[in-house]
């Protein structure tokens, strides 16, 4: 007889891609399916390629050997981080938990599924960052059976540990919160600082680290422990290195499925219970335009599900961080023995081409793109409202545009600051800070109304995985990188191309929304 656990996986890991509607649906699901999977590899292989390039550095700085071990760090790191902004989503946030909880299986089990499903995901993306390392490893250095007994050891372990820590990380946020009144609004400040504390510590890693080969050592030692025992069986041939390694992967996952599903019933139940109210108050009720509570809506919305928010607003976070770090470098100083030929020098230079950064963030926070697919089965309340479907649209937007636009301003007069720009770049860095913001808010909306999707069981699904956020995320990164390398030759001419061609596209997708209705299909 199967293992429960297993059924539970498979039923899930299809529900999650999609595999039965892909069998069974035709039409407009079945294109919108496919050009989901056309995206996913578009995105795979433009990972593959930068991966490539950037393990050829590695080996023309004569750093090549420290490629194994690198690449297990790196993709490590990569599913500790998406893991966390998952929060405790990862386990608790689905529509069929009710459902779960009464199926004859123990809650171990349904732990486990759940992990697993993460696993596979998580496992897929080690995959496409670590073989094309190794591949550039086998060309560079040479083939070597030790180096690919231990990735192959290695690379399937590798997600277990990081995710083991990132969800127990959630689990513990959703133990913590889940009596309190607002215990949405703690999931996400604690999820928030989290991600802080995590990009602070890569940000410590990338200042520490030199360029030797010792010095790579002590840094890996600081920014992820575990991966030196990969690197003691690929260097230096000790094979209990590797062994250790899976070892204590899979040990972390064994102990947080344990422990996690001998308390899973009480979080649930206390997730899925209501918060006591809160009496009412004369004042508490006020009037506003059917569009100002959409609106007002939309904010709550989005700052009630740690999930969402992390997803949604992880750009916006990483520009805040950005914009408190740049106040300790002062770039214009250091860039400015640069010989660069633009008027304004190197200075004028960076801030343009920092404009572009701020470009791929902006676009990388974008809730509009799932903020339509998020309503669900309850979509026809929504519809129902005294507005237009254009109205319902540009109220879905706005908080993508005041949080973009919010965290751009301020992220551009820091590096503006920082750079010493002049008064010509200083009003394009603004203007491009709210445009860029235009530009990702009515994307994103654009495509959620061409492309929505309202039969999802985790929110993760709409927020991380549908095909408006995959387009908005990566055509916001080459547009941005486009921005960032055609300043570097261009200067400040191509920032106010950009600037033209971000208010074009805007204007274009907003003409392009639908005024009278919006698809109720799924």
């Amino acid at each position: 007889m199967r293992a429960k656990w297993a059924l539970l996986f498979k039923i899930q890991w299809m529900g999650l891609t999609g595999i039965n509607k892909a069998r069974h649906a035709g039409g407009r699901t079945g294109r919108r399916l496919a050009l989901t999977a056309a995206a996913v590899g578009l995105v795979a292989a433009v990972l593959v390629f930068f991966v490539a390039m950037l393990a050829l550095s590695f080996c023309r700085a004569g750093l090549g050997g420290m490629l194994p071990a690198f690449s297990v760090a790196a993709a490590s790191l990569a599913v500790f981080v998406f893991s966390l902004l998952r929060g405790p989503s990862l386990l608790f946030a689905a529509k069929d938990l009710d459902f779960t909880l009464a199926l004859p299986v123990t809650r171990r089990a349904v732990v486990a599924a759940r992990l697993l499903c993460s696993y596979a995901v998580n496992a897929l993306f080690t995959l496409i960052v670590a073989l094309p390392a190794a591949v550039v490893y086998f060309v560079c250095e040479g083939f070597s059976w030790t180096v690919l007994g231990t990735l192959a050891l290695a690379l399937p372990c590798a997600p277990l540990l990081p995710l083991a820590v990132a969800a127990a990380l959630g689990t513990g946020v959703a133990a913590l919160s889940a009596r309190l009144k607002h215990k949405n609004l703690l999931q996400s400040v604690l999820g928030i600082a989290l991600f802080f504390g995590a990009m602070a510590a890569s940000f410590a890693f990338s200042f520490g680290a030199n360029a030797d080969t010792g010095a790579l050592y002590n840094a890996l030692v600081k920014f992820y422990p575990p991966a030196l025992l990969v690197a003691k069986t690929a260097n230096e041939g000790a094979a209990w290195g590797v062994f250790a390694f899976a070892g204590a992967s899979l040990a972390a996952a064994a102990l947080f499925v344990w422990a996690a599903g001998a308390c899973f019933t009480q979080i649930a139940s206390a997730l899925a219970a209501r918060a006591a109210g809160a009496g009412y108050k004369r004042g508490d009720v006020r009037a506003s335009s059917a569009f100002a509570a959409l609106v007002k809506r939309e904010f709550k919305r989005l700052f009630s599900s740690s999930a969402y928010l992390l997803n949604a607003a992880a750009g916006v976070l990483l520009l805040l961080l950005g914009a408190v770090a740049l106040l300790f470098f002062d770039i214009g100083a250091m860039a400015g023995e640069l010989p660069v030929p633009q008027r304004g020098g190197a200075g004028d230079l960076f801030a343009c081409m920092g404009a572009g950064v701020m470009a791929v963030m902006q676009c990388m926070s974008c809730p509009s793109a799932s903020a339509l697919s998020l309503e669900g089965k309850s979509r026809g309340l929504l519809f129902s409202l005294p507005l237009s479907a254009g109205q319902i649209l540009l109220a879905k937007a706005v908080p993508t545009f005041a949080l973009d636009a919010g965290a751009g301003l301020l992220f551009a007069a820091s590096l503006c600051r920082s750079c010493g720009a002049g008064a010509a770049v200083w009003a394009l860095c603004m203007a491009g800070a709210v445009l860029f913001a235009a530009m990702a808010a009515a994307g994103g909306i654009f495509l959620n109304a061409k492309f929505p999707k309202y039969d999802w069981k985790q929110e993760v699904q709409v927020v991380k995985n549908s095909l408006p956020v995959t387009v908005t995320v990566f055509a916001g990164m080459a547009f941005g990188i486009g921005v960032a390398v055609l300043t570097a030759f261009a200067g400040v001419w191509a920032l106010a191309a950009a600037c033209a061609a971000s208010l074009l596209l805007c204007a274009l997708a907003l003409a392009a929304l639908p005024r009278r209705a919006l698809h109720w299909e799924a």
